[in-house]
């Protein structure tokens, strides 16, 4: 089964407020935007935006390469395609212009980057990551407004009376999660999509696994052989990530309705690490040689620049060999198959620079559908399509029953569209977080365990001795929950005054990524604990609280006084909600509670 490129209306008329909304996907190396202009009654239609400056000529590329130049000034000057012109590379040369490429790795979770041991570009000198990503959305941003007004019929007036309160979904990987959404909506806030009184609901999220979910469901015949109970897979491979998610079909009628089975996988395999195989290959090659080390640096760039435009699109299989472009055409040397600047690479040796991805890949898909029927799997995104990923897939699981469905469409971003249709017509209801959440809570002290230990207590406001760093969960990690559903537990703050300040109250809400349900979040040096981040902090104002809290006496003969409350957590969308309730004069609050996220100094 492939997929129809050809953009469609959705099923039928538009019900909701007329409204724009913009579809982003910022990738490693490419990224795309989908829009829709969304009027009452009229069908609801994706507008691919094309026709980015430097591809003029390519009418229908619905893509661009995620680059960014700065000049010594730290001023962006140059993005995307037109980045990569002749004129524009001499220019930076002249004038020593710096590259932003690959930034995306820079927002990966901490976690994440350890485990793949990321070897990261260094950002242009003085330029921090958020400047980078506000400037690259405020460039996006720029081009879809010229192309929404040359496009749309009144297009002019039509912007400026709907884009003030547009709506933005941006897709980004299955293992970002709050901390890298209020990163890039307070970029989006910087390049002029919302403003931050805007951005929590204006600027919303999706995994681009997701996305590509409802791309390929809208863009295939896949909703029609789709039925209740039965079970398929996307895996988006993308530039750095790899992504794969499995889903159940829950119902069809009246809507398509998903259930997500497992916590959602994301590997560090994209197509990048093909490049860096590629890139260590070549530079030992050519060093082994006798090559001067400037040759070697400027025949490796050229060569894997070459590789990544031609041999990397080419190859198929084993059996044919490629060859790479490393330097001019006076360039021999028969020791390293080099001839009039082309070195000759046998298949096999291709065939090693990709399996490094592809068994990772491979593993991953795996581990999702272990032991269960899985008669479909998507397979998306830039590395998708990749002939030879296409065809190890198809060798690997068409034989177990899995067939492989594909786009054909390598021109386009499928993700930005798909989160489109999805901000739309969301068909995802029950989906398994990545990790546990809960908070730190005190636990009683016990001398003969925690001592032995090296925890250290001290006397809580009721007069019992305590230790600070226990884990209460609240969510457990891969366990599918429905969109709408609150999880909610109780908890006591005690104190040893009856009017304490109230007016912000905080709590942090702790993710945890191991699996099962640890004991302790910190050490008994008070650090965090191995696969534990503080995710946000819930604030709420319980001002109204002061000197109507419960007392009591402790066992001591201590008089304390005690607030109650819940701490709730629900999977609203693709986003994180975390709030909190307690009684107030017999009558249950709920906020106003905010989200503050944890910032990311980048």
């Amino acid at each position: 089964m492939s997929i129809d490129a050809t953009p469609k209306p959705f099923r039928g008329p538009w019900e909701g407020d007329t409204k724009i909304v913009i579809g982003i996907d910022i990738g490693t190396t490419q990224s795309g935007v989908a829009f829709a202009f969304l009027q009452n009654g009229a069908s609801q239609v994706i507008h691919r935006v094309t026709r980015w400056p430097g591809q003029e000529a390519r009418d229908q590329q619905g893509k661009i390469p995620t680059l960014v130049w700065y000049d010594r000034s730290r001023k962006a000057t140059a993005f995307g395609a037109e980045a990569q012109l002749p004129i524009i590379e001499e220019q930076a040369e002249d004038n020593g212009w710096v590259l932003a490429k690959y930034f995306k790795l820079h927002l990966h979770p901490s976690d994440m980057q350890a485990k793949h041991e990321l070897k990261l570009d260094e950002l242009p000198p003085g330029v921090t990551l958020r400047q980078i990503y506000s400037d690259f959305l405020g460039y996006l941003l720029k081009h879809t407004r010229s192309f929404f007004e040359d496009r749309i019929l009144d297009g002019k007036q039509i912007w400026s009376r709907y884009s003030p309160t547009m709506e933005v979904v941006i897709a980004h990987p299955n293992g970002w999660g709050i901390r890298e959404q209020a990163f890039l909506r307070s970029a989006a806030v910087a390049a002029g999509f919302a403003t931050t009184d805007q951005a929590p609901t204006k600027v919303r999220f999706v995994t681009e696994a997701e996305a590509s979910v409802h791309f390929c469901i809208h863009h295939t015949n896949l909703g029609t052989v789709l039925k209740p109970g039965t079970n398929f897979a996307v895996c988006d491979a993308g530039g750095s990530t790899v992504d794969t998610t499995l889903y159940s079909v829950t119902s069809m009628r009246p809507i398509l309705k998903l259930k997500e089975e497992r916590a959602s996988a994301c590997v560090q395999a994209g197509a990048i690490f093909v490049d860096s195989e590629v890139e260590k290959h070549l530079r030992k090659t050519l060093a082994n040689a006798g090559l001067s080390s400037e040759d070697v640096v400027e025949y490796t760039k050229a060569g894997v620049k070459d590789f990544e435009g031609f041999a990397k699109r080419a190859f198929r299989d084993e059996t044919t060999e490629q060859s790479v472009a490393v330097a001019h055409t006076r360039f021999n040397n028969t020791t390293i198959r080099a001839r009039r600047g082309r070195m000759s690479f046998p298949g096999l040796i291709i065939k090693e620079f990709f399996d490094v991805c592809v068994k990772e890949i491979t593993a991953s898909v795996d581990q999702q559908i272990n032991g269960l029927n899985v008669p479909y799997i998507l397979l998306v995104g830039g590395f998708g399509d990749s002939v030879y990923v296409r065809n190890e897939f198809k060798k690997r699981y068409e034989s177990r029953g899995s067939k492989i469905t594909l786009t054909n469409d390598s021109s386009s971003k499928a993700v930005a569209d798909g989160a489109l249709i999805w901000s739309t017509i969301s068909s995802v209801h029950s989906r398994a977080p990545r990790y546990s959440f809960g908070i730190k809570i005190l636990v009683p002290f016990l001398s003969h365990i925690h001592t032995r230990q090296g925890r250290v207590s001290y006397t809580d406001a009721d007069g019992e001795e305590v230790v600070s760093g226990g884990w209460s969960q609240i969510v457990q990690k891969g366990v599918a929950l429905d969109s709408e559903v609150v999880c909610r537990r109780r908890y006591h703050c005690r104190y040893s005054t009856g009017t304490p300040y109230l007016e912000v109250f905080t709590i942090d809400l702790i993710s945890y990524s191991g699996d099962g349900t640890p004991e302790w979040v910190n050490s008994p040096n008070g650090s965090l604990c191995p696969g534990f981040r503080t995710s946000c902090t819930i604030k709420a104002n319980l001002k109204n609280l002061e000197g109507a809290l419960t007392s009591a006496t402790g066992r001591h003969g201590l008089r304390y006084w005690s607030l109650s409350f819940e701490v709730c957590i629900r999977f609203g969308g693709t986003e994180l909600e975390s709030y909190l309730e307690w009684e107030e004069h017999g009558i249950k609050r709920t906020g106003p509670a905010s989200i503050v996220s944890q910032e990311i100094n980048l």
